[in-house]
């Protein structure tokens, strides 16, 4: 194995066999035994292949075999192991009616429009020492880490999306280990305070923040500082957001590698100096760096991509220390492997995945950009290479963007080359403005003018890019099959441009024809669809019939039906113009024939529909209602109130009819 693969390659290979693994393991969801048993399996199989090899000269591939599915199975061990509801003292198993819930908050979540979120540590449950954590909403009270609380509800699964195509946040949760959620209202009591590591930490971190003089910057300008030096974008209004999204600068409001970067760059400066020490000078540079980076991880929050390029950094100043040049590929894959040995969970992060995929595309295209030069001047060329690296970041993350948010900022490029350069700037006179708000208030107050002066121009100048809204394209209908397909061919390029050769061109233009094939041969198949949905709607009842390209949405209000209701079934069928109807009291769909049932809804006798939607709580006499009308299905949409829902389904269950309520189980369809 050695001898066929170059040494900055094992490692990665090792990674992916490991990421590999614990995909399968999340798909498989194996008990820890039979993972275990495996694992076993693949160790014996691995120990004979190399005593058997030991003694071979020319190596066969049985070994390196061997070895990649033993790092296989380890990652599938490490999913179960860390998989929560496994383990005997997690919280659900311990759940019952009149459950007594402790625990502690340990984070603060960015709020919705309607409440605050916190991670919620459960410690107890009758007295019971469990583990795991759950989700938890307030409306009427702001908690912070460390806050001990005793609960008297039942927490409830977190709901799965009840319309087609919608954001499943029950599955996004559940790979964070969250798999159930409580509003708070007058179901607890504050017991006092559990002084933690996140409590002293939260601590430190609105100490740092609250220093900064608010009578130099507004709330607006605070919260992006605290996005910006210490990660936390809680505080971030929802327009900052979007406006940052929309120019394509969304990573500067996470700190990841580019801000560990520049840190790491800013700390080489000052501690250079070190160096002419005449005893162990380099050694203290080296524990000083380190203390420095890590520091700034924990303050951070220990985010994956902070994690990534503090690891990565940290290689690298070893190395340097020894006076070796470390591979940045070595330094990346280890990062991640260590990252996914302690929280496997973490491959399925968005920004992990982005930040990743990013970070190795660059490594791997540098040969071809780093001798790029367009001009004689360093200045102009400083620019091109973040151009370059801005280019190649986004279209190695293009299938992935496209296939979790559905849009594309077109002049991300061209944001990247102002603002990059000016997160450098940012990040080096808000670090001394934070040390000199310590130190000397005055000076504080000229760097401090300094850096709002430089917060206005990043906010301007990325209004003014989001300002041009025709070259964000967005509601691109861009599913899995597409993102794989894309990112096959993408890869092709990427060893195009390394080794342009006549078998890597065919095996580009072959790719990108496997992607056009993989988009026709869907859109024929989305356009060819017909089928019928009763959206979970809670206003009015919303109905779509889709025939072949022809769409109709049914709704009794057509000039303000809800559309965030259907918007993400439209940007799945490839965004078609719908054909805005009056819903009326009976439809037919491929031969089955449908009756609504409103309040005051009179019908002939002998109607005998095949399925009927109750909507906005008729009272009705549904056991009559069947026993004249002879229904096959009943669908109770989300218009309905909760206790007429719960009576209905007793009665369809004792007429032994189907019963539906969107409510519970989600948008109906019929094909």
């Amino acid at each position: 194995m050695g001898n066929t693969l170059p040494k900055e390659m094992i490692i990665a290979l090792l990674t992916l066999f490991f990421a590999v693994g614990i995909i399968a393991g999340y798909y498989i969801n194996p008990p820890v035994s039979s993972a275990l048993y495996f694992l076993i399996i693949a160790l014996s199989f691995f120990l004979f292949i190399y005593r058997k090899s030991k003694n071979q000269l020319i190596q066969k591939p049985y070994f390196s075999i061997s070895t990649w599915l033993l790092v296989f199975s380890f990652g599938i061990l490490s999913y179960t192991i860390h998989h929560t509801p496994d383990q005997k003292r997690h919280y659900s198993h311990y759940l019952t009616d009149n459950a007594i819930i402790e625990g502690t908050i340990t984070h603060r979540l960015k709020p919705t429009e309607f409440s605050e979120r916190y991670y919620f540590e459960i410690s107890r449950i009758d007295h019971l020492k469990t583990n795991g954590r759950i989700l938890l909403s307030s409306k009427q009270k702001k908690f912070s880490p460390g806050d001990k609380l005793i609960i008297t509800e039942i927490p409830k699964p977190i709901n799965s999306p009840l319309n087609p195509y919608q954001f499943d946040y029950a599955a996004y949760m559940e790979k964070q280990n969250v798999f159930h959620q409580l509003n708070l209202t007058n179901n607890y009591i504050i017991t006092g305070k559990n002084k933690s590591f996140n409590y002293y930490l939260d601590q430190i971190r609105n100490r740092l923040i609250g220093s900064f003089n608010h009578d130099i910057f507004t709330s607006k300008e605070i919260a992006l500082l605290n996005a910006l030096l210490l990660g936390q974008r809680q505080d971030l209004s929802p327009e900052t957001t979007e406006t940052f999204a929309s120019a394509g600068a969304i990573h500067i409001l996470a700190i990841s590698g580019l801000h560990i970067a520049i840190l790491f760059f800013l700390l080489n400066l000052i501690l250079k100096p070190l160096n002419r020490l005449p005893k162990r000078g380099k050694t203290i540079q080296l524990i000083l760096l380190l203390l420095f980076l890590w520091g700034f991880a924990i303050l951070s929050g220990l985010s994956p991509s902070v994690v990534r390029a503090v690891i990565m950094f940290s290689f690298i100043s070893i190395g340097q220390y020894l006076n070796r040049k470390s591979s940045m590929m070595n330094s990346v894959a280890i990062s991640m492997l260590i990252i996914l040995l302690f929280n496997p969970k973490q491959l399925f992060d968005v920004g992990f995945q982005l930040s990743y995929t990013a970070v190795i595309a660059i490594i791997v295209l540098r040969p071809v950009y780093k001798n790029i030069k367009f001009s004689k001047y360093r200045a102009v060329n400083y620019f091109t290479d973040i151009a370059l690296i801005s280019i190649i970041a986004q279209l190695s993350t293009l299938p992935l963007c496209l296939y979790y948010f559905n849009q594309t900022p077109l002049l991300s490029v061209v944001t990247n080359i102002i603002v990059v350069p000016l997160t450098g700037l940012l990040l080096t006179f808000g670090l001394l403005t934070l040390l000199l708000n310590f130190i000397s208030l005055h000076l504080a107050n000229v760097t401090g003018a300094i850096l709002k002066w430089l917060i206005q121009i990043l906010n301007s100048y990325t209004e003014w890019i989001a300002g041009f809204d025709s070259f964000t394209i967005k509601e691109i209908t861009f599913p899995l099959l597409f993102s794989i397909t894309l990112t096959l061919a993408i890869i092709a390029f990427g060893i195009w441009l390394r080794k342009p050769t006549f078998k890597t061109t065919i095996t580009v233009l072959t790719c990108f024809i496997f992607f056009q094939i993989s988009y026709l041969g869907y859109k024929t198949y989305m356009n060819n669809k017909s089928e019928l949905i009763v959206f979970n709607n809670y206003n009015e009842s919303v109905i779509s019939i889709k025939d072949r390209n022809r769409l109709t949405i049914l709704c009794n209000d057509t000039t303000a039906y809800p559309i965030k209701t259907i918007k993400p079934y439209l940007t799945a069928s490839f965004n078609p113009k719908p054909i805005l109807t009056q819903l009326n009291t009976l439809l037919w769909f491929k031969g089955q024939k449908i009756a609504i049932i409103e309040p005051n809804t009179i019908y002939p006798e002998n109607l005998n529909p095949d399925i009927i939607l109750l909507s906005h709580s008729p009272k009705i006499n549904l056991e009559k209602v069947i026993n004249e009308m002879k229904p096959k299905t009943i669908i109770a949409d989300g218009t309905n109130y909760r206790n007429l829902i719960q009576h209905w389904k007793a009665t369809c269950h004792k007429q032994n009819i189907l019963f539906h309520a969107t409510a519970e189980k989600g948008y109906y369809k019929l094909e």
